[in-house]
């Protein structure tokens, strides 16, 4: 189908969790608004990460139907169908179902489509299958965010590259300058949503310390959960002189830190995701899941990986599936402070830090 025979114009991305995924998906969409203006274009998303995606003023970036399943539940999918109700909205020509979950599946029923785009049998599950009119199929590049972009171009639209624009006001690059007053700062944000994916102390220890001997400043970012504080305080404890801001920075915020870094080090994460977004280079770290398949978009140059070798040890040389998960115990300690030192030292080199 070309965009020429069937010219769509509403068109429902929907794509509600978790927050990395969330960033890859506002990629696309802010392409397909770059690229087509003409598109009316809706995203659908879980409310817990929607601020990342509106602007100061409290405007949406993209429109967004927001989904609060943390208080809700299940009929937050029920709030969102009287909401449309109450809206009297025309069919979208297009839903583009970004996500293979349950949940998901459950909230595009209530979401009129004239297609509905779901994943082929390759990258499918949870039985999207049944929720979906139209198959995607997969493209040869095996990032998440390429399994996007393919939705676009089943759909009409194709775009050759994502787009980023998170319109990060002035006054939070500004403030982000006044928190770090530093010409060149390292940021290390330590850790993952999933604790299995976190690098370890010792190695991030040495790489903040590699950083000092640049003159960089390290900055220490995370959200508050406990085990995120915990680890910044370690961090910050034992490297004299680095900013430890874990906790004390809402999304935007982090954003805006992120932006003015000139080097950021994270497991795979949204931090790590945001920090690829942004432009700022990323030294993204992985053992549990392909990188080529979930690694930082715009810096796959920089990722520090033990899964290939961890995965064909597991599976005895068979070929791995494209969403097979590492399961060896403490795998990221399989990834050495000197692979990433000298991966920090190549970044520095490439991007003239």
């Amino acid at each position: 189908m070309s965009s020429e025979q069937n010219q769509p114009t509403a068109l429902c991305v929907l794509r509600l969790s978790a927050l990395g995924d969330c960033i890859n998906a506002f990629g696309l969409l802010g392409a397909l608004g770059r690229t087509y203006p003409e598109l009316n274009l809706t995203w659908v998303i879980d409310e817990r990460f929607a601020g990342l995606f509106c602007d100061e003023q409290g405007h949406d970036l993209i429109p967004m139907l927001k989904v609060n399943f943390k208080q809700q539940g299940l009929k937050a999918i029920l709030a969102l169908k009287k909401e449309l109700n109450a809206a009297q909205l025309e069919p979208f020509d297009h839903l583009l179902n970004l996500q293979t979950s349950l949940k998901a599946s459950l909230t595009s029923l209530v979401l009129p489509a004239r297609h509905k785009w779901g994943y082929d049998s390759e990258r499918g599950r949870e039985g999207q299958r049944f929720f979906s009119t139209d198959v995607v199929p997969s493209p040869n590049n095996p990032h998440v965010l390429a399994g996007f972009m393919a939705f676009a171009a089943a759909a009409g639209y194709p775009v050759s590259e994502p787009y980023w624009d998170f319109k990060l006001d002035p006054y939070l690059i500004d403030r982000a300058h006044c928190l770090v007053s530093h010409e060149k700062i390292c940021a290390i944000a330590p850790c993952s949503a999933k604790p299995a994916k976190n690098w370890t102390l010792e190695g991030y220890l040495e790489v903040a310390r590699l950083a000092q001997s640049h003159n960089m400043q390290v900055v220490l970012l995370g959200s508050h959960t406990s085990l995120e504080l915990e680890t910044c305080n370690s961090i910050a404890e034992q490297v004299k002189g680095s900013i430890n801001l874990c906790g004390h920075t809402n999304l935007r915020e982090l954003a805006a830190l992120l932006s003015i870094s000139k080097i950021v080090v994270a497991p795979d994460s949204a931090s790590m995701h945001l920090a690829s977004a942004l432009g700022t280079p990323t030294i993204g770290l992985f053992a549990i899941h392909d990188d080529a398949r979930v690694g930082p978009w715009n810096f796959m140059d920089l990722n520090v990986s033990v899964y290939r070798k961890l995965a064909r040890a597991e599976l005895k040389g068979k070929e791995i599936p494209w969403r097979y998960r590492v399961r060896t115990a403490h795998a990221m300690e399989h990834i050495t402070p000197e692979m990433v030192c000298a991966t920090f030292e190549r970044a520095l080199e490439r991007y003239h830090i």
